[in-house]
């Protein structure tokens, strides 16, 4: 997965928690600018859990490949 798609990937997970949370937050009987705040806050948690995740499996898949063979001194496989 290259890098652009890591980060629209990202995105869309940042956009659809705060779509979701600021859905939930309408429900609430509070004002309008604690629930724009509210749903920030609830979208950032939960695309920092996300990243996590996709950290500790990029992590994981690493391990799992094991180690490159160091290149030869003279540069010639």
């Amino acid at each position: 997965m290259g890098g652009m798609n890591k980060l629209k990937a990202v995105f869309g997970f940042w956009a659809a928690g705060l779509t979701g949370s600021l859905a939930f937050q309408w429900t609430r009987p509070i004002p309008t600018q604690l629930k724009v705040i509210h749903s920030r806050v609830y979208a950032q948690a939960l695309t920092l859990a996300g990243l996590g995740m996709a950290g500790l499996i990029s992590w994981m898949e690493e391990g799992k490949a094991g180690p490159e063979p160091a290149p030869k001194a003279t540069g010639v496989n």
